[in-house]
């Protein structure tokens, strides 16, 4: 019985919705589900696999291109004493800059005389380690160390060699790749130690500085196409104890953990596929979606592990005319329901509070969705309840509907909704407004700009134009906007002065 009553209801008010509501109402538009069907389907939907970030760095654009070149022309002329400022202050760059370093390490790569920089690098180093060595004589247990290449280079300049230049803007722009420390200046900071053979102990030294942060970039050079290369990463994973991925994610920086779950995904590592499903149901969404992302890069290796996993969460085997994706996308369905099945409760409790007419209770079974899981889906329902809720309350209670409103302008689907809900508190300004007798008739027209199906817009606009002046009315009318220019115009004019004053006393 309560059932049919529920249908019922949910009928009459799909039925009588633009005649209660008013005409353009969204939600009432279009014929929609039972409220038993959507009950039933109260649960997380069947979404498709994540699509893993691209390696492919963009293009660089002009800006960012003339910038870094001002940089490393900067660099090489400055005639700051000190070196190391100097090369701290270059290599200080944004992460935009990344695209344009790799083409620039490209360009060098392609014209560089390696043996003459490679002779210059050796040279400079010799000299740079006997002066360290007159400067410890007296102190027999001093131990010499061999500078940072950047700004030993720096300190040497040699401005009518050649080579001085190309190598200084390759160590800056290694520099740069370790500053900025993600995963994409990683496989930027391996491309230098690919192209420039001479500078291999160096960037091995710069990949040492990143400690983690290195990671990822070095298990997906284990399927470098150059032998050496990959030998050279799976070595370094060993020296650092992570040459299994049950040691790799042994770290406490979630970024690094994601990045590792997505370069194993990448190398398609059948050894990592038991690690990489659990944490598909991790509580960070930032490591669930790489862990997720991963599967979609692992594809058809993931199907058995997968498979069973299925098997494991549900307690019966998944149906064999599944593919491997399907069965990901059902296994993470589960892993949602169950992670979110107080939230799907609430969600729940809402439809039947709205299909029973009960809007407060289903304002705040939403509200509770929506501040737990802001992304929530599926939201048409969600949406039609707020609408519902803001018909019925916002010319009793204003106040009420204000932080609805605000809901709605960000989680409605359609672009049309979006913008009626922003006409609705547009006009809401503008009735606050009038009743504190300040006639906005710009507000107004912004309300029937993103609505012109607004009623009460129209209404209130032909309020506010037709209203006669009185001596009360009248007066506000034309002392608000007065007030509020004469105020803007003098400070403009003070800071006008402030300036002026200032520029003669200097």
């Amino acid at each position: 019985m309560a059932a049919w009553t529920r249908c019922t209801l949910a009928r009459v008010l799909v039925s009588v919705g633009p005649t209660l509501f008013g005409a353009h109402v969204a939600w009432a538009a279009e014929p929609t589900a039972s409220t038993e069907d959507a009950l039933e389907a109260a649960g997380p939907p069947l979404e498709a696999l994540p699509t893993p970030p691209s390696v492919r760095l963009a293009d660089p654009s002009a800006e960012d291109t003339a910038l870094l070149d001002s940089v490393l022309k900067k660099l090489v002329a400055n005639a700051e004493p000190d070196p190391g400022a100097r090369a701290a202050a270059a290599i200080e760059v944004d992460r935009t800059l990344l695209p344009a370093i790799l083409v620039r390490i490209n360009s060098e790569a392609e014209r560089a005389d390696r043996g003459k920089l490679k002779q210059l690098l050796l040279d400079t180093r010799d000299t740079a380690r006997d002066e360290l060595k007159r400067a410890s004589r007296g102190k027999p247990d001093a131990e010499i160390d061999t500078p940072d290449y950047l700004p030993m280079m720096l300190a040497h300049p040699a401005p009518d060699n050649p080579a001085w230049q190309p190598l200084v803007r390759i160590l800056a722009l290694s520099r740069m790749c370790g500053h900025i420390g993600t995963v994409e200046a990683v496989r930027v900071l391996i491309q230098i130690y690919v192209r420039f053979e001479f500078l291999r102990v160096d960037t091995q030294l710069q990949m040492n500085a990143l400690g983690d942060k290195a990671l990822a970039g070095l298990i997906e050079a284990t399927r470098h196409p150059a032998p050496s290369v990959s030998e050279w990463a799976k070595r370094r994973l060993d020296f650092l104890g992570k040459a299994i991925p049950s040691e790799v994610v042994q770290v406490q920086d979630p970024q690094v953990v994601a990045d590792v779950l997505r370069a194993y995904g990448r190398v398609r590592d059948p050894d990592a596929l038991r690690l990489i499903i659990s944490f598909a149901n991790s509580e960070r969404s930032q490591i669930r979606e790489a862990a997720r992302q991963s599967i979609t890069l692992l594809g058809e290796v993931a199907n058995w592990p997968l498979r069973d996993s299925y098997e494991d969460m549900v307690g019966k085997k998944p149906p064999r005319e599944w593919t491997w994706d399907r069965t990901a996308r059902e296994l993470f369905r589960n892993f949602d329901q169950i992670r979110f099945s107080e939230l799907y409760e609430h969600y729940k409790n809402g439809l039947e509070a709205l299909a029973n007419g009960n809007l407060d209770a289903m304002r705040d079974a939403f509200d509770k969705v929506l501040a737990r899981k802001p992304t929530f889906e599926p939201r048409d329902r969600i949406t039609q309840g707020y609408f519902a809720f803001v018909e019925d309350r916002i010319d009793k209670d204003p106040t009420m509907v204000l932080p609805v409103l605000q809901h709605l302008t960000r989680i409605a689907e359609s672009e049309e909704e979006r913008k009626r809900a922003g006409s609705l508190l547009l006009t809401l300004q503008a009735r606050a407004l009038a009743e504190a007798n300040v006639a906005d008739q710009f507000t107004l027209s912004q309300a029937l700009d993103l609505d012109p199906n607004n009623a009460r817009a129209k209404r209130l606009l032909d309020d506010v134009r037709s209203e006669p002046f009185n001596e009360t009315t009248g007066f506000m009318r034309v002392l608000w906007p007065t007030l509020l220019g004469g105020i803007s115009v003098l400070a403009a004019a003070v800071l006008l002065l402030r300036r002026r004053f200032t520029a003669h006393r200097h």
